[in-house]
């Protein structure tokens, strides 16, 4: 499929997207959070890389706060004039408004290179069911994690109604390991490759 066709049918589901709710959001993040933590991936994870949830993502700071209790390291996405750093944050307060309104360590926190993730959490408006994601149309995050290093797991979150059966790919996009939602796990499965 085309590039142009992929562009439209992407547009088409983010516009899809942005219609969905979730009905009781604190109850299905409590639950999200819960199957998040309990993988062995994040649990063994000594650096990770959260973000600051805006719209319809699920929160993540208490997974945050339960891998900084662990002695974790948590760092969070920085907008920079080259896209997205990674800069260490002792604890979700420290995140200020940035650019787009989106909460970001400060300037001058310490910068993290991306091939010390051990793991990334990543939102995303929809995820399907081979853990491809559908970000806000950027990019910012697939040209975060082509630097990754081999053995990092990109892990999507979401709510579940947002993982449909496929979305289009385009040679750019990078998918998530596992997919991680309130009502189900999904895997990658060894067979469509890594991300």
């Amino acid at each position: 499929m085309s590039s142009s066709v992929h562009s439209t049918r992407k547009a088409e589901l983010r516009a899809l997207a942005r219609t969905l709710e979730s009905r009781d959001r604190a109850a299905a993040a409590a639950e999200a959070l819960r199957r998040l933590v309990e993988l062995p991936e994040f649990a063994r994870a000594r650096t990770i890389a959260f973000y600051a949830a805006i719209a319809d993502e699920v929160p993540v700071e208490q997974a945050a706060s339960a891998a900084r209790d662990r002695g974790a390291r948590t760092v969070y996405p920085l907008r920079s004039a080259g896209g997205l750093e990674l800069a260490l944050s002792a604890a979700g307060d420290s995140l200020r408004p940035g650019r787009f309104g989106i909460r970001e360590p400060e300037r001058d926190a310490p910068r993290v290179l991306v091939q010390d993730i051990d793991a990334f959490l990543v939102p995303g408006l929809l995820f399907d069911r081979s853990c491809r994601r559908l970000g806000r149309g950027g990019g910012h995050y697939d040209r975060l994690l082509e630097h990754a290093r081999a053995g990092a797991t990109p892990i999507g979150i979401c709510y579940a109604e947002r993982v449909v059966e496929e979305l289009p790919e385009d040679s750019w996009d990078v998918a998530m390991e596992i997919v991680v939602t309130d009502r189900f796990v999904i895997r990658r499965s060894p067979r469509e490759g890594g991300a």
